[in-house]
């Protein structure tokens, strides 16, 4: 929805009168309501270089290098 350069200056000023707690909160709420839409029906998520696709497993640190401190 378009709004006026008048109502969004509204706006700003109702979000700067807010605490900082409350500005956290219509930030998070903002957006927790934003709609993504749907990838096209060709699309496909890139495979890196030189790889295969990832098939499940541990990407912690310690997952990858054991105990050696690395």
């Amino acid at each position: 929805m378009t709004r006026s350069p008048g109502d969004r200056r509204r706006l700003a000023q109702k979000l700067a009168a807010l605490s900082p707690e409350e500005r956290v909160w219509v930030f998070k709420e903002s957006a927790r309501r934003v709609r993504l839409p749907p990838p096209p029906a060709d699309f496909t998520p890139p495979l890196l270089t030189g790889g295969t696709r990832w098939i499940g497993g541990d990407l912690r640190r310690g997952g990858q290098h054991g105990d050696d401190g690395r």
